[in-house]
């Protein structure tokens, strides 16, 4: 089990890139190659002798090329012990020849059905043939080196041109390590895709990227991204055009800009053209606008509370331009997302170094993305909260305006999207714009979260009038001190879900102070 040289190999992968040179150095160093189909016709047009497995077995490519490596002669020649006699006389008898190196890739499973492709191509692209061989070399790692992707065609080469060929048992089974993660991982891609019942999950990750450091300075962290089978926009993916290295806050912070600014998209109907703007910070929306104009969305976001906006994070549903990048010449802010950027913007933008900028389209309204959590030994998982809320019952003697109800929609959106226990107050603006005026999140009482509102300190003062704005609930009001407490800001719409048992007290006190008040019957808890 010690030093092992390479005198024969089998290749057959569906990606060729950065083969040539591997195929080269194995033919310079006297190994008979082994190969199939594309793969074969690809090592011949380098000049290269190869045998065609069909040779070896005495069987053609069928099926549709479904069942090519899978015989005895193949696997046989991979799996059995080079010291066990039984399994020498057996490989004498049978006249299977030894397989010292298996190079082969998998079908494209993952980004095919990120592609959208129908159910056939996807299907087509579970690979059996490449699949068997890396589990039969990975487990024969005594005898046979297993490369199992292109990632591991760097560390090939280096062995070939370092050792010329000749293996250890320590290299032998690092690169059984390495196939075994990729055979596990593209049987979790499969499962994932099948199913459909809940409490069964896999969850698999790879290439994870080290960051500086966690939530603080003395914890580590790693991101890991995955394809989500049902969307591949998602966050992860955004391309870092500039700036400093994202950190963990950063990542957590850019993650709930980019979904409250695309569900506040998808929540606005009646503006044509339309621009979401979020500002950002420690994970709730101090500002949040959708208009017909991005100029407009941006200063309406801000001016929510232009105290948190400093340092925060700003996402966009549209190309950011020259005018865009000026209006943030003196106004620091961490990260900047959008849709897109002007040449002009980008010059203007790379004055300023250590400014993020991502790029990635807005977040499809459902995505049907699972949301992970940890806790000490264990997960949870739940399905996204997404899509706009669309049911809705006025319970109060006063109605709640047929024209309210594209605000209230908005409102709902920024509210669910600020910590528990939330309070959110949206306005529309005479040319139609709507923007989050208050907010009142992250505490222990609802009362609190509603007497701690943003907006007294800031928008009451510019003319605001509340009367004409909608305050919205996460989740029901228990007591009435909360209609209460609203009234004395002046408010005459309220959005909540309802269900408490103290409902009729509750909505008494919306009729006695002339309130009008819609029941959604869905809670939106973000904890």
């Amino acid at each position: 089990m010690g030093s092992k040289s390479i005198k024969s190999a089998l290749i057959s992968v569906y990606h060729k890139d950065n083969l040539d040179s591997i195929v080269l150095k194995l033919n310079q160093l006297g190994v008979n190659l082994i190969s199939t189909g594309g793969t074969k016709d690809f090592i011949e047009s380098l000049g290269v002798p190869v045998t065609a497995v069909e040779e070896i077995t005495s069987y053609p490519s069928i099926f549709g090329g479904r069942v090519k490596t899978l015989h005895p002669k193949i696997l046989g020649g991979i799996l059995y012990r080079r010291e066990n006699a039984g399994d020498l006389d057996q490989q004498a008898q049978f006249e299977i020849p030894s397989i010292d190196l298996v190079i082969v890739d998998l079908y494209p499973f993952e980004a095919t059905v990120a592609s959208g492709a129908s159910e056939e191509d996807i299907v087509e692209k579970i690979d059996i043939g490449g699949i068997s061989l890396i589990r039969a070399a990975a487990k024969n790692f005594n005898d046979v080196i297993i490369v199992a992707s292109q990632a591991q065609y760097g560390a090939l080469a280096e062995l070939l041109e370092a050792k010329n060929g000749v293996s250890e048992i320590e290299d032998r089974k690092w690169f059984a390590g390495k196939a075994f993660g990729v055979s596990s991982h593209y049987d979790s891609a499969i499962f994932n895709y099948f199913n459909n019942e809940p409490g069964t999950e896999r969850i698999s990750l790879n290439d994870g990227e080290i960051l500086r450091y966690g939530e603080n300075p003395h914890q580590s962290a790693t991101v890991y991204k995955y394809n989500n089978t049902n969307s591949n926009v998602t966050l992860a993916n955004a391309k870092v055009l500039q700036g400093k290295t994202l950190s963990y806050n950063n990542l957590l912070d850019a993650d709930a800009a980019w979904k409250a600014t695309s569900d506040a998209f998808h929540s606005v109907t009646h503006i044509q053209n339309k621009v979401a703007v979020a500002v950002v910070k420690h994970l709730n929306p101090c500002g949040l606008a959708v208009s017909d104009n991005i100029l407009k969305s941006l200063e309406l976001a801000w001016e929510g509370d232009p105290i948190s906006a400093y340092g925060g994070i700003i996402c966009f549903t549209g190309v950011v331009d020259a005018e865009i990048a000026a209006w943030f010449k003196d106004r620091f802010v961490e990260i900047i997302i959008a849709t897109g950027y002007t040449p002009e913007a980008l010059e203007i933008f790379g004055k300023k170094k250590n400014l993020r900028l991502l790029e990635t389209p807005v977040k499809p309204e459902i995505t049907k993305e699972k949301l992970f959590r940890s806790i000490s030994g264990g997960f949870l998982v739940q399905d996204e909260d997404e899509g706009v809320d669309s049911e809705f019952k006025n319970v109060t003697s006063a109605q709640f305006a047929e024209t309210k109800m594209q605000l209230a929609k908005f409102g709902i959106t920024a509210c669910k999207h600020l910590k528990s226990n939330a309070i959110a107050i949206v306005t529309e603006n005479s040319d139609g714009s709507f923007w989050l005026t208050g907010a009142g999140m992250g505490q222990p009482n609802r009362l609190d979260s509603l007497r701690a509102l943003t907006m007294p300190r800031f928008n009451l003062k510019k003319g605001i009038k509340i009367s004409d704005s909608v305050l919205v609930s996460d989740a029901f009001f228990p007591f009435r001190d909360s209609i209460e407490a609203a009234n004395e800001y002046g408010v005459k719409y309220i959005v909540e879900p309802g269900g408490s048992i103290r409902d009729e007290d509750v909505i008494s006190a919306c009729n006695e102070l002339g309130i009008a008040m819609l029941f959604t019957g869905k809670r939106h808890f973000k904890h």
